[in-house]
């Protein structure tokens, strides 16, 4: 991030503006501290240009308003985004148009995002991707000192910041000098208004224009002292223009004090409050603070409430919930608190701001004590979904549970079945398989004798889904056939897709093409009824299972079409999971390079990324037949994963991975055990491709196998000996390393054009294993490797390698060579400890001295 002075600050606005009205749009993060100058630097530049500009705000409510900027913006615009925002919720509408609108040269700024809802924030993320293809400038202001680790904005700042059209500015404090500018007129002690202001612009400013003697320790004192100027008419209306907002409504206003214009003006004249278009605007969020903290408890309350009262009797206002909701609780307005937080949190979800859907949720559960129960019940249902959405997944359990036992209170067994399902899937998705089984029975023996009931339908797909963890393909096929008939006979075609979906999964240990077919057409339903969440799911589960059975052609077509699919709808955890597998995918295809940057990023994100079991198993793969270090780390957290989420389906996937590894290092002892381990599971899975891998590794062992006629044929030919039709098969699947690997079991010439492909690959471990058959052999020639190898590279690292240990002889850190590379620094730790391997050194500091003998040889 740059620190800039506010002339150089004013300069990259501008060339970036410049640069946006070519056709190669740009999107500016600016950041910095309360009072640093980051509004009134975009203020600066915004008066010195002649083009449209869209202004929006972020409030500090209680629950930010969804899309409350954008809302801003079409009261600004003539067209069709006002009406879209008017109507029901379709955000892939909303935030086309608003794309549309930066097709036409135009500033769009959106201020104080740390307050922003998700939806807003989805927006930002979206136009920060196709910023490059408008003509417009989105800027983009935030407090830098109110980022938690957990706070959304930084999940946007880490995604946008990635894009080339994207930079991030920050405000620096006023210098001494700046200061001593500013102060001209000053009677005291510069630099010690310096140092107690901390350079801050909007302390300075108020310090010097407050008329007081000496220098007040806080803000507050400021404000309160140039308050104090105001009859006690003015008082009351800051008061309540202070309870109101950040940006006042003048006839809002009027409605809470009845006072005149003119005593409005008191606060104008003093330059406490400014006139922004139609609104009255406080000079800075700090002295509306100040002014709101000094108002006694009672007072607030009151003014709460007539602000309330105010807007629930405006035509506008009323339909502004969040914001009814945020006054309702200030104003301890218990009846209103139940009206307008659930139909606020409803808004909310809606727009995907699930967190402000939580916390308006939360609100209104907090005062529904005395609701019938069906009442409450449905609040808790409604908050376990949203709870689950941001990661309250012990909160979304607990809160189903308190809405089962109040549906079977207020006699409803349908909806009590229905939250029972519910509350399986959580369980589930938690690790607590046997009480996710356990409740989805007791669901089942609610629902079954009810029958028929729609409910059913989700009960009979949450018990396929069960069956298919635990193996039980049959069941599950039975289970997601009853759910199909349910759905044809009440005519619900829409609830198609996901038992579709279901019983394609189930299918596949049993008729594989069945299975894929199932899929396909749940996929084409999906999209026909625009269930993007459903249909990113299909997308993610294809191209793990066209991978997971080497159907690489059919993978290459589902990762075209759905990666891109997930990143447009901001489905980011399909995408994540698909990330996991296009690693693996690009392994097999011999895209070693690519495999590693994907696997990497997909292996970074949080623990339970569902993308993070397929991508560990792509690197300890990939760092196996590199011969790099920290191979059984990746497999071991691989397996760990695995094991917990319970589908045992996919641990050959893993077992075979970790065989090979063992392989690769010697071990043909634990080579054997790990194949052992699952091979009668994959033998009853009927899963070809674990089945002829774990026979592979299980003969590579010494053991003697049998395989089924079903088995994968590369292994299967290749256990028979036929390891010239082996490399054939893999050739034609695009497989090198595994050609390679088929190559090496035949005669010298097949060995040399193994030992080619190996050494192109950087795979080490089996290119050594090659020399090794060939010397014993007695071949009289032995290609000995690329030319690098000795002075340039004589410890076989990969180009990625070579650069980090160039870097460490200059004695960066890592965070500097992620910088440099433009890579991250967990990417740059595992390439520094796989450098310290490879050069069986203990230390960066050994290995940069290292570089330097052989620089200096």
């Amino acid at each position: 991030m740059e620190i800039l002075e506010r002339e150089s600050a004013l300069a990259q606005l501008q060339t970036a503006w410049q640069t946006a009205q070519t056709g190669n749009g740009r999107f500016l993060l600016i950041s910095g501290e309360a009072g640093i100058g980051k509004t009134s630097l975009v203020e600066q530049f915004i008066q010195r240009q002649t083009s449209r500009v869209l202004w929006g705000a972020c409030d500090a409510l209680f629950t930010p308003r969804p899309l409350g900027p954008l809302h801003d913006m079409a009261a600004q615009l003539r067209g069709e985004l006002l009406p879209l925002l008017e109507a029901p919720l379709n955000r892939p509408a909303i935030f086309a148009a608003c794309l549309s609108v930066c097709q036409t040269p135009t500033i769009l700024v959106f201020e104080d995002i740390h307050w922003a809802d998700e939806a807003t924030l989805d927006l930002l993320k979206y136009l920060g991707r196709r910023i490059q293809q408008t003509s417009s400038l989105v800027i983009a202001t935030y407090r830098d000192d109110e980022l938690g680790t957990q706070h959304p904005l930084r999940l946007l700042l880490g995604e946008v910041v990635r894009h080339p059209g994207v930079v991030r500015l920050g405000v620096m404090p006023l210098s001494v000098t700046a200061v001593r500018h500013l102060a001209q007129n000053y009677a005291g002690d510069v630099t010690q208004l310096h140092r107690l202001t901390a350079g801050n612009p909007f302390f300075i400013t108020q310090v010097l224009t407050s008329g007081e003697e000496g220098i007040p320790l806080t803000v507050r004192e400021v404000v309160l002292a140039r308050v104090s100027r105001l009859s006690l008419s003015g008082r009351a209306v800051l008061n309540a223009a202070a309870v109101i907002g950040q940006r006042i409504e003048p006839w809002l206003l009027k409605a809470v004090t009845q006072a005149e214009a003119d005593v409005v003006d008191e606060s104008l004249e003093l330059g406490i409050l400014l006139v922004q278009g139609d609104h009255f605007v406080f000079r800075h969020e700090l002295a509306r603070q100040a002014i709101l903290n000094q108002i006694a408890p009672h007072q607030r309350t009151l003014l709460h409430q007539a602000v309330l009262d105010a807007l629930i009797v405006s035509a506008t206002g009323k339909k502004d919930l969040a914001r009814l909701a945020h006054h309702a609780e200030a104003a301890g307005d218990k009846e209103a608190i139940l009206t307008y937080a659930p139909q606020a949190a409803r808004q909310a979800e809606a727009a995907k701001a699930h967190r402000a859907a939580v916390q308006l949720f939360e609100l209104a559960l907090a005062h529904a004590e005395n609701l019938p129960a069906a009442e409450r019940a449905q609040l808790l249902d409604e908050f376990s979904v949203e709870c689950d959405i941001v990661n309250r997944r012990p909160d979304a359990i607990a809160k189903r549970r308190e809405a089962v036992a109040l549906w079977q209170e207020a006699g409803q067994p349908l909806r009590q079945g229905q939250s029972l399902t519910k509350l399986a899937l959580l369980l589930q998705v938690a690790g607590q398989k046997s009480e996710a089984e356990a409740t989805n029975r007791a669901a089942l023996e609610i629902l079954e004798p009810l029958a028929p009931n729609l409910e059913l339908i989700s009960a009979y797909n949450m018990e396929a889904w069960l069956s298919l963890g635990n193996g039980d393909s049959e069941r599950g096929v039975a289970m997601a056939e009853k759910g199909i008939t349910l759905a044809q006979y009440f005519e619900e075609e829409v609830e198609l897709p996901r038992l579709l979906e279901i019983a394609g999964l189930c299918w596949l240990y049993l008729d594989h093409a069945q299975g894929t077919s199932l899929l396909e057409q749940s996929l084409r339903l999906a999209l026909k009824f625009d269930h993007a969440t459903r249909a990113g799911n299909i997308y993610a589960n294809l191209a793990s299972i066209y991978v997971d059975f080497y159907q690489f052609e059919r993978a290459e077509q589902t990762f075209a079409e759905g990666l891109p699919f997930t990143q447009e709808r901001h489905l980011d955890s399909l995408r994540a999971y698909m990330d996991g597998w296009l690693a693996l995918h690009k392994l097999f295809l011999g895209e070693w390079a690519a495999a590693e940057t994907v696997g990497m990023e997909a292996s970074q994100r949080s623990s339970t990324s569902p993308g993070r079991g397929p991508a560990l198993v792509a690197l300890g793969r990939l760092r196996a037949r590199r011969g790099e270090p920290d191979a059984w780390t990746a497999l071991d957290e691989g397996l760990d994963m695995l094991l917990k989420q319970g589908f045992r389906q996919r641990e050959g996937m893993v077992r075979a991975a970790r065989a090979e590894a063992a392989w690769l290092a010697g071990d043909h002892e634990k080579t054997f055990a790990e194949a052992r381990l699952v091979y009668d599971l994959a033998l009853s899975h009927h899963h070809e491709w674990y089945v002829g891998e774990l026979a592979f590794w299980l003969w590579c062992a010494g053991e003697a196998v049998e395989l089924p006629e079903w088995a994968a044929a590369p292994f299967a030919l290749q256990i028979a000996g036929d390891w010239r039709g082996a490399a054939e098969a893999w050739e034609m699947m695009g497989c090198p390393y595994e050609q390679a690997r088929a190559l090496a079991y035949g005669d010298s010439d097949a060995q040399i054009k193994a030992l080619t492909l190996f050494e192109q690959l950087e795979a080490q471990p089996m290119a050594e294993w090659v020399r090794q058959q060939l010397r014993a052999a007695g071949a009289d020639v032995i290609p000995r490797g690329p030319r690098a190898s000795t002075k340039e590279n004589p410890f076989y690292l990969t180009n990625r390698q070579m650069e980090v240990w160039a870097l460490l002889a200059e004695e960066l850190t890592n965070a500097d060579i992620a910088e440099r590379l433009h890579i991250s620094p967990k990417t740059v730790d595992h390439h520094v400890s796989a450098v310290l391997g490879k050069l069986v050194v203990s230390s960066r500091e050994e290995a940069a001295e290292l570089a330097r003998q052989l620089l200096s040889d």
